[in-house]
């Protein structure tokens, strides 16, 4: 049964992620920001830390089906269909979110989609030296920036030579 705090707690998830969005796609965490006048030193999350943050991976998915089964075993104990089938929706649930991690691990990225998912990696890790004081995330975050220009250039040579052959 999902309470009145679980949905509270989706919907503030939701509405971060839409503001981080929105301060990477409006570039709101330039050096003359705010935030980069902030004199936090101790938050620095790795990368992969802030993925985690953004998608339902494989633990998510392999927690979700161990509380199905725990439920599930809780309701064969009891009796009580409800939570056998709790357990087994929230299994199937695991499932289907397994499945699509995997669709997204073998998708590959490629050309100008590369490019974009760098530049945003790289306003991401600036943004994030600008508020921590890291100098190294900010020359990193530049670096990565720098890459997705070089990658759209090399797109736009790309498409420039297929309109000369086409």
């Amino acid at each position: 049964m999902i309470s009145f705090t679980q949905i509270r707690k989706f919907f503030v998830t939701i509405i971060l992620a839409f503001m981080l969005a929105i301060t990477i796609a409006f570039d709101f965490g330039t050096t003359n920001s705010w935030a980069a006048t902030s004199s936090i030193s101790s938050i620095s999350p790795s990368d992969t830390q802030l993925i985690a943050l953004w998608g339902f991976g494989k633990a998510k998915a392999t927690g979700k089906n161990i509380e199905g089964k725990a439920q599930e075993a809780v309701g064969n104990l009891t009796g009580d269909p409800k939570d056998q089938m709790m357990g087994k929706a929230k299994q199937i649930e695991s499932q289907a979110r397994n499945t699509a991690e995997d669709v997204k691990d073998k998708m590959q990225l490629q050309g100008r989609a590369k490019a974009v998912t760098k530049n945003i990696e790289g306003k991401v890790q600036e943004t994030r030296g600008n508020v921590t004081g890291n100098r190294g995330d900010q020359f990193a975050g530049k670096a990565k920036q720098t890459e997705s220009q070089a990658r759209n250039a090399v797109e736009d040579v790309k498409d420039t030579v297929q309109n000369v052959f086409n």
